[in-house]
Parts: structure tokens; sequence; C-alpha cells
């Protein structure tokens, strides 16, 4: 027992922990979800990613996995050479582009590109709204 638990028992505070119930020890307090706002899964979609090379602009096709107000993971094939793209939706809904910062990448195990997206600002509200939406069908 060590000095604190015997002091706060000797105050009558906590009971010793021979004395507990058959619980034993109280577990660890849990971590909390490091995201500020939670994950929605996205609805069937067709989605572009894109990037400046000089002074071509670069895209490929993707598909939103989720998404959320703060961020989205989408599936490509090839991955951005930088960390500033840009993501827009092309079925059900044709979007607006929309700047996002690249957080992490990973090979999938059937060779796809997941990429972790970061929103510069909130998300688009249209975005969100369609990506979220279960009676689009693409």
């Amino acid at each position: 027992m060590s000095a604190i638990s015997r002091l706060l028992f000797a105050l009558g505070w906590v009971s010793p922990p021979e004395q507990d119930s058959c619980w034993g020890e109280r577990p660890p307090v849990k971590p909390s979800d490091r995201r500020s706002s939670p994950r929605h899964p996205a609805s069937p979609n067709e989605a572009n990613i894109g990037w400046w090379a000089g002074e071509e602009f670069h895209s490929v096709a993707g598909k939103f996995r989720d998404i959320s107000s703060g961020g989205a993971l989408i599936l490509t094939r090839e991955e951005p050479p930088n960390k500033h793209v840009w993501i827009g939706l092309v079925k059900p809904v044709e979007t607006r582009w929309c700047p996002v910062r690249v957080v992490r990448v990973r090979e999938t195990s059937v060779g796809l590109i997941e990429i972790g997206l970061a929103f510069e600002a909130s998300c688009d509200s249209n975005l969100f709204k369609i990506l979220i939406q279960r009676d689009h069908l693409v």
C-alpha cells in the first residue's frame, strides 16, 4: 500500500484493498478518442483527389470510406507526392474542390492506397451532407 493510500485510509476516505469487495483494483482510465468529431461511414461515392505538379493539375479517382467535420479517409490507386491536395466528389453529385492536408498514407492488402486527410478549414457542408446520406446510389 502506498503512502497516499495509507493516509487516505487513516483519514477514513478509502478502504484498504484487502477490505474491498471481490472486484479487485479499479481498472485504468480509458483513453478518450483522439478525434474531436465523430467519423461517419461514407455513402456510395466516386471522388477525385488532385494536386499541382508544377503548372499541371493531376487528379486520380478515389472513394471516400468515412468522413467527419475535421477529416476523411479516402481510397485511391496513387499516392500524392505532397501533403497539400484537393478532393471533390464526382458521384452521386459533383462538388467543388476542397483543400485538405494528407496526415497519413498506408497501402492496403489489396494494393490500394488509403489516405487519411485533415480539412484545412471545416469540412464543406455540401460534401459532408452528401457523403453521410444513405439514399444516394452511385
